[in-house]
């Protein structure tokens, strides 16, 4: 006797050639005998902004969605612990820090706001691309306007490095570098390279100030009325396509940059001082942060 499959409705922000929509991707196709699925691949075609993927997985518009860790700080203030600049060093370092203690923590945090937790999707290392020139030191910051997401830490963050900070969500920032209203921004080379933005900014310096992550997340409710063997189900395919989203990403690293080589666009990585200098000016939000949070500190292991 045949048993009706649940219905499930996915959202994302990117398009076709993104690795987080590949990774969706993959993820119907795991699920797909046990769920009938709609997917929205990328919610600012309907002149949506991103950030409404976190209203409308709450409120069942849609079940599950991805979206940048930062993106959730109005409702889960302590997530921006992620966004501390040259927090990890290296990709390893980072998803050690993520497992077990601090991914309950961050789901039991997330179920007060009727989100569940499935997994940290690898949003790429962060760099500083630029119309301008190269950053090379801070001074190559100072006065260039950078678009930054819309978090206030991330605003402050590129403030205290002497650019001028231009918050805009994924929808306007793709307006803006359209419109090549923009001097600067950060992103990682994914984003750099989709979002088309090295047809802008020629000027591409690796600093490596911040390792992104997405939330991928479900509708709390939506996941507590699926039936015990949906749940493992789901659980279970949510850690393998992590897996999968993440191999995609340190690959994609490597191919980004001898494409982005072949547009003779000037690329290089920020000198062993800068870097020092970089890290000495934002180490106050390191500071701020666990003075603001100090049980924090034992869930990241390098404090």
């Amino acid at each position: 006797m045949s048993t009706l499959k649940q219905n499930i409705i996915i959202g994302g922000y990117q398009g076709s050639a993104s690795l987080h929509t590949k990774s969706v991707e993959y993820f119907i196709s795991e699920i797909s005998n046990n769920f009938v699925i709609d997917f929205v691949m990328d919610v600012t075609n309907n002149g949506d902004k991103a950030s409404s993927l976190i209203e409308k997985t709450q409120h069942k518009e849609i079940h599950v969605t991805y979206l940048l860790s930062s993106y959730f700080e109005n409702i889960l203030p302590e997530i921006k612990i992620l966004d501390l600049p040259y927090l990890f060093n290296n990709r390893n370092e980072a998803y050690n820090s993520l497992k077990s203690d601090f991914f309950c923590f961050i789901d039991g945090k997330l179920k007060d706001k009727n989100l569940k937790l499935l997994g940290f999707w690898d949003n790429g290392i962060r760099h500083i691309s630029s119309k301008i020139k190269l950053i090379k030191t801070l001074s190559d910051c100072k006065g260039q306007v950078i678009r930054t997401t819309p978090s206030l830490f991330h605003i402050e963050i590129f403030k205290k490095l002497g650019f001028v900070p231009k918050p805009l969500d994924v929808r306007d920032f793709k307006i803006a570098i359209e419109n090549n209203d923009i001097d600067a921004q950060e992103n990682p080379l994914t984003n750099y390279w989709n979002f088309g933005v090295y047809k802008k900014q020629e000027f591409v310096t690796l600093t490596s100030h911040m390792f992104g992550f997405c939330l991928f997340v479900i509708n709390n409710d939506y996941f507590d009325k699926l039936t015990n063997l949906n749940k493992k189900f789901l659980i279970k395919k949510s850690k393998k396509v992590t897996d999968y989203q993440r191999k995609l990403a340190v690959e994609e690293d490597d191919i980004l940059i001898k494409k982005i080589k072949s547009k003779n666009i000037k690329i290089q990585t920020i000198d062993e001082k800068s870097l020092e200098n970089f890290k000495g000016v934002t180490n106050v939000f390191h500071e701020s942060y666990f003075q603001t949070y100090p049980h924090m500190k034992k869930y990241i292991k390098l404090y």
